[in-house]
């Protein structure tokens, strides 16, 4: 990243999705992409919550799609100029999550950064 970067020509990209296989497929199309930094995080949604530390939703399971499997959270920061096209390798792996409970996907503008080479603003 070049020193002439400025904040605004950056997102913050976060992805949610069920299935871990696809975070393998979705951080080797980073690399093909040139994104050499993401940071994963395994999740609970709320449903696992609910169902688990307040019982009398246990019952309830089949009001929360996609409830029953662990979440995992994609974040990146990244250059506005390629965040098309991350989110085109996102949707070949993972589909348009137009399905209940399949995951979310979506970016905000980043304003203040530290710890990115080359980037400080």
């Amino acid at each position: 990243m070049s020193d002439k970067t400025s904040c605004h020509d950056l997102e913050l990209m976060f992805c949610v999705i069920k299935d871990y296989r696809q975070v393998d497929m979705i951080l080797e199309g980073f690399l093909e992409l040139g994104i050499s930094g993401a940071t994963v995080v395994d999740a609970r949604g709320m449903a696992q919550v609910l169902k688990t530390d307040v019982p009398i939703f246990a019952g309830l399971s089949s009001l929360f799609p996609g409830g029953n499997s662990d979440s995992h959270v994609i974040m990146s920061v990244l250059h506005s100029e390629i965040l098309n096209d991350v989110l085109k390798l996102i949707e070949d792996v993972c589909g348009d999550f137009s399905e209940p409970g399949s995951g979310i996907l979506f970016s905000v503008p980043v304003s203040r950064v530290r710890g990115m080479s080359g980037i400080i603003c």
